[in-house]
């Protein structure tokens, strides 16, 4: 990105890694053109999700690596733009000029049980939207969205993976609601029998799509699932590796 110095100095607080410069790494693996504010602990940990999933021959393209650094959290930091705090979607109430009308003729759903932000897109299938409402009924409470539909442009701003299913209007990311790890496996739960396939944890919220079955961790892989919550996904068939066999 021009004005920022990159640097591949072993373990520095922040890594800026640029694929030219730094064959390899981070930006070579998820195929965006730089990266901000990610520790070189936390990149070497998505490249090695990225070649352990690649060697188990699953598609890394559909595993959200870079989620966790922003975009929709308020104090998450885009791994693209630097920007901090949430970013408005294109189609969104924050949304403004010609992008908030792109998508005007896609069906906005509305339900008392979703918490739609101004910088969220809420414009997801019916399935997907459905399935959501479910699993806020099942909660009995309602449920609040950090990010859903994505033009495919907004999606690479805020690093999304390049077949990400927010794309095609099959993903949402939500608020946990609750630091107990008992409710969130609860909530997994929950999210799995209304119908959402994938399912991606992270410190702050939780992704769901109804894409093809997978889970994954804040690294984008199988290997970087949080470790309290593989009970519930194990015992729904989701499986778990700890790099190639």
């Amino acid at each position: 990105m021009p004005g920022i110095t990159h640097s591949n100095v072993p373990m520095s607080t922040t890594v800026f890694v640029n694929g030219e410069d730094i064959p390899g790494g981070i930006t070579t693996a998820l195929g965006i053109a730089d990266s901000v504010g990610i520790t070189d602990a936390q990149a070497r940990s998505i490249i090695s999700g990225q070649a352990d999933l690649i060697a188990l021959g699953e598609n890394p393209n559909t595993y959200e690596a870079l989620e966790q650094f922003g975009g929709g959290t308020r104090d998450g930091t885009s791994p693209i733009t630097g920007q901090d705090g949430a970013m408005a979607a294109p189609g969104s109430d924050a949304a403004v000029g010609a992008d908030a009308f792109y998508d005007q003729g896609v069906t906005r759903l509305v339900s008392s049980w979703i918490v739609v932000p101004p910088h969220v897109n809420p414009r997801v299938t019916t399935a997907t939207w459905n399935a959501l409402v479910e699993l806020a009924s099942s909660l009995g409470r309602p449920l609040v969205l950090v990010s859903a539909h994505r033009s495919t442009e907004f999606n690479a701003s805020v690093g999304g993976a390049s077949e990400s299913l927010h794309i095609t209007r099959k993903a949402v990311d939500i608020q946990w609601g609750s630091t107990s790890s008992q409710i969130r496996m609860d909530m997994i739960q929950k999210a799995i029998n209304a119908g959402f396939t994938g399912i991606g944890c992270y410190s702050n919220f939780l992704h769901l799509d109804i894409g093809p079955k997978r889970s994954w961790g804040p690294n984008g892989s199988y290997t970087g699932q949080f470790e309290q919550y593989k009970a519930v996904l194990t015992a729904n068939g989701f499986p778990f590796y700890s790099g190639p066999q």
